[in-house]
């Protein structure tokens, strides 16, 4: 099926035409659901009836879903189909990066590949793969420089499903980032990237590599990348030294209907 955005005759048609279509009828369902169209406690349409109402595959539907349930709104329960929990209110506060590419702070940095190797993923990754084998990633680990920069900023590990891995040759090679690199590789559109920050510990070879004193507090950043179905198909580690990492937040008021 062909899929265009919904169309000006569909009555809960909102947000922008250069929007994601799934997140077009996320906007569509929540002024609903806001409006008291779906009450709390009652069921949304079938995926099906949602799909003929905007002309969508079922495939964009499920994606509509996932994303309200992601923000607790519905839930799905086996054998009684999808239950409005929430409703939004006007006074809400949204925070969200706008597009995969807010997360590339580094996307124009030089990565250097230092060791390159088949591995299972690490234990501590093991839930983020949301019940996918963990064995026989590619396991690729490296270095970030700065332009005219010989001191590196960043180390990098990354784990390639095995299905994927094939995109390797290309790293360090060109500035794309890993992601996009596996969608014009296999023609597959990644749908979410989950991003995790904390503070940790330097190991004494991170800390070698980085410039840092032993036992050095680093910002760890990690990312998981999943296509649209759900399917995990890299894992990013990035260590940095405190002195070349900042995090800006944009926080905005929900607009009504939204």
């Amino acid at each position: 099926m062909k899929e265009t955005a919904p169309s000006a005759a569909t009555p809960a048609k909102t947000g922008s035409a250069k929007e994601p279509l799934y997140r077009q009828v996320v906007a569509a369902l929540r002024s609903e659901i806001l409006q008291g169209l779906h009450p709390v406690g009652q069921n949304l349409p079938t995926e099906g009836e949602l799909a003929e109402r905007f002309q969508l595959s079922r495939h964009t539907i499920r994606e509509a879903l996932r994303e309200l349930r992601l923000n607790g709104v519905v839930a799905s329960r086996r054998g009684s189909g999808t239950v409005v929990l929430s409703s939004t209110t006007a006074q809400s506060y949204l925070h969200e990066t706008g597009s995969l590419d807010d997360l590339l702070q580094y996307a124009a940095s030089r990565l250097e590949i230092r060791h390159t190797r088949i591995a299972d993923v690490a234990a501590s990754l093991v839930p983020c793969l949301n019940g996918a084998s963990p064995a026989q990633w590619l396991r690729l680990e490296g270095v970030r420089f700065e332009e005219g920069n010989a001191q590196p900023f960043c180390w990098t590990q990354v784990y390639l499903h095995p299905d994927h891995a094939g995109v390797a040759r290309l790293i360090g090679k060109r500035s794309t980032p890993v992601y996009e690199l596996i969608e014009e590789t296999y023609g597959v559109r990644i749908g979410e990237a989950e991003q995790t920050i904390r503070m940790c510990e330097a190991t004494d070879e991170v800390a070698a590599l980085l410039g840092l004193a032993k036992k050095a507090t680093v910002v760890e950043l990690l990312r998981v990348y999943r296509l649209t179905d759900g399917k995990v198909v890299e894992i990013s580690r990035n260590l940095y030294a405190s002195t070349h990492f900042s995090l800006t937040f944009k926080l905005r008021r929900a607009e009504v209907g939204r």
